[in-house]
C-alpha cells in the first residue's frame, strides 16, 4: 500500500468515526458537567483560571475551548463539536501511536478502525468535556517517548515532556498515564544502558515538572478539597470488571450484579487480563511496544484503585478514558498477530461487527428523542410563561443547564434563578462558576406573587423544593433524562395567593 492511499484509508475511517460522533449531536440535553463548562468560558481568562482554581480540574481544556468558541460561539452545537474534533484528532493520534509502536500499518489501521467504532469511545466526544482531548496527548506523549528511547533523540525528548505536561494540565487522571509512561521508560533505560539516552529522559522529564509547575499549589489546593468532599461514591468489588465491560458493551445503566449476567460481564476483563500477560511475555519484534502498550492500560487502575483505598474515593468509569485507548490497540496488535489468515479475518470481522452492534444496541437503549430532559423542561416552561414569571430550580446539579438553554436558545438570561438557604455551593456543585445574580433565598421567595414555575430533579439525590403555604400548584410535567443518576426532571407551575 502506498503513502498516498494509507493516507486516504485513514482519512475516510476517521471521516465515517466523526460522521458517527456528529450523529444527532445535540439530540441530548445538556447536563451539569459540560453547562459547567458552558459557564466557565464566559469568564474573562485571568478571571476563568481563577475559577478552575477553585474547581477539581486542571485549565487546558477551558482555555482551548474558550479560544474555539471565539470562533465558533458558544452554543451546544459549537461546545460539543469541539469534542468531536478533538475525538477525530485522538483516532489520528492512535493510528500514528499504534503504527509506529509496532511498526505496522494494519495494526494502526485496525486500532483506529476499533476506536472509530467503539461505542464507550464515541460517547466521550457526546460532552462538552476534556476526556477526548486528553487522549490526544494520551496518545502523542506515549508515541514521543518511543520515538525518543528508540532513537536516542533530543528532539522527541523534548517533545515528550511538552505532551505529558499537556496531559496532565487536562485531566488528574493524566498523572497515571504518566506515571506508566515513566515507569517504562525507567524500565527501558535500565536495560539499554545509554548515558546519553538518561540524560536525554532526565531533560524531558525536568521540562514536564517545569512547565507543570506554577499548577502544582492549585492541584494541592483542589487536592485537599476533594479530600474534603467529593461526589464520588466508594469503590465497590465489581467497580473494575464494571469498568471493563462499559469498554466493550457500554451501558447506561451499572450491568445487572446477579447470575449468570455477573458471570458474563466478567469476561472482558478476563479477556483483556489475559491479553496483558500474553503482550508482557510475548518475545517476538516489537516487545518494547507491547510492554508500554500493557503499562498503559494496567498502572492508571492500578493506581486509581490504591488512590481510592487510601483516602476517598476516586474510581469513577469515564476517569479510565486515557487507559482505554491503549486496550484497543492492544486488541488491535494481538488480532493481528494470528498466524492464520482466515481466521485472523474472521476474528477481525467479529470483533468489529460486535462493536458496531454494541454501539447500536447502546445507541437504543438511550432513547435519547424520548428524553427531552433539561432542555424539553426549558422549553415547555417557555413557551408557557409570562415575561414576569419568576422561574425557581431548587438543584444547581441542573440549574446551569437550564440557565444555558434559557439564555442562548430562549434569550432570556436572569429569568432563572437558584434557590439556595445558604447562597453558597459546594466546589462540586457549581460554586466557581456561580455569580451572585444566580441565587435566591427564602427572603426572595415571599415576596413572588401570580404564576411561579419551579424546576426540580429527581437526580443526583436531590428532594423538591418545598413551596410555600399560600402557594397552589396548578399543573406538573415530567421530562425523563437519559442517563439513571440525572434522573428526571419536573416542572410544576403554582399560583402564589
Amino acid at each position: 500500500m502506498s503513502r498516498l492511499q494509507a493516507g486516504l484509508l485513514l482519512f475516510f475511517i476517521i471521516l465515517a468515526g466523526t460522521a458517527v460522533r456528529s450523529y444527532s449531536i445535540t439530540a441530548r440535553s445538556l447536563w451539569f458537567d459540560e453547562a459547567f463548562s458552558w459557564r466557565l468560558i464566559h469568564f474573562p481568562l485571568t478571571e476563568m483560571i481563577t475559577r478552575d482554581a477553585q474547581d477539581v480540574h486542571p485549565p487546558l481544556y477551558y482555555i482551548l475551548l474558550q479560544g474555539w468558541s471565539k470562533g465558533f460561539g458558544t452554543s451546544l452545537l459549537a461546545l460539543r463539536m469541539f469534542s468531536v474534533f478533538c475525538s477525530a484528532i485522538a483516532l489520528w493520534a492512535g493510528y500514528i501511536f499504534s503504527s509506529y509502536a509496532f511498526k505496522s500499518r494494519k495494526v494502526g489501521f485496525l486500532a483506529v478502525t476499533l476506536l472509530a467504532i467503539s461505542g464507550w469511545d464515541i460517547s466521550y466526544a457526546w460532552e462538552a468535556r476534556m476526556y477526548p482531548l486528553g487522549m490526544i496527548f494520551a496518545f502523542l506523549s506515549s508515541y514521543a517517548l518511543l520515538k525518543a528511547l528508540r532513537n536516542v533523540s533530543l528532539k522527541w525528548s523534548v517533545a515528550y515532556g511538552f505532551a505529558a505536561a499537556a496531559l496532565i494540565y487536562t485531566h488528574y487522571y493524566g498523572y497515571f498515564t504518566v506515571a506508566a509512561q515513566a515507569l517504562f521508560a525507567i524500565i527501558f533505560l535500565i536495560r539499554a544502558k545509554n548515558m546519553r539516552l538518561a540524560l536525554y529522559a532526565g531533560i524531558a522529564g525536568v521540562l514536564a515538572v517545569l512547565l507543570y509547575l506554577p499548577w502544582i499549589p492549585v492541584f494541592l489546593h483542589q487536592n485537599q478539597q476533594v479530600r474534603t468532599a467529593y461526589w464520588v461514591p466508594p469503590i465497590a468489588i465489581t467497580s473494575v470488571p464494571d469498568t471493563f465491560y462499559q469498554f466493550f458493551v457500554p451501558t447506561k445503566e451499572i450491568p445487572p450484579h446477579h447470575f449468570p449476567i455477573v458471570v458474563l460481564s466478567t469476561l472482558p476483563i478476563i479477556g483483556v487480563i489475559c491479553l496483558w500477560v500474553w503482550m508482557f511475555f510475548k518475545k517476538r519484534m516489537r516487545r518494547d511496544a507491547s510492554v508500554l502498550t500493557a503499562m498503559l492500560g494496567i498502572v492508571p487502575f492500578i493506581a486509581g484503585i490504591a488512590v481510592s483505598f487510601l483516602g476517598r474515593s476516586l474510581y469513577n468509569d469515564r476517569f479510565f478514558a486515557f487507559a482505554g485507548i491503549f486496550v484497543f490497540c492492544a486488541l488491535a496488535y494481538a488480532l493481528m498477530q494470528i498466524p492464520n489468515k482466515i481466521l485472523r479475518r474472521i476474528l477481525i470481522v467479529v470483533v468489529i461487527v460486535g462493536l458496531g452492534a454494541s454501539y447500536l444496541r447502546y445507541w437504543n437503549e438511550l432513547d435519547i428523542m424520548y428524553k427531552p430532559g433539561a432542555h424539553g423542561a426549558t422549553q415547555y416552561v417557555f413557551e408557557q410563561r409570562s415575561n414576569d414569571d419568576p422561574v425557581l430550580v431548587s438543584s444547581p446539579y441542573v440549574y446551569f443547564a437550564i440557565e444555558n438553554y434559557a439564555t442562548d436558545e430562549f434569550l432570556a438570561p436572569n429569568a432563572v434563578h437558584l434557590f439556595s438557604q445558604t447562597g453558597e455551593l459546594s466546589h462540586f456543585s457549581g460554586g466557581p462558576i456561580m455569580v451572585q445574580s444566580d441565587i435566591v433565598g427564602p427572603s426572595d421567595v415571599v415576596k413572588y406573587a401570580h404564576t411561579v414555575w419551579v424546576i426540580d430533579t429527581t437526580g443526583y439525590t436531590e428532594t423538591p423544593f418545598q413551596v410555600p403555604s399560600n402557594w397552589t400548584q396548578v399543573s406538573s410535567k415530567t421530562f425523563p433524562e437519559v442517563f439513571v443518576y440525572q434522573g428526571d426532571i419536573t416542572v410544576r407551575q403554582f399560583e402564589v395567593k
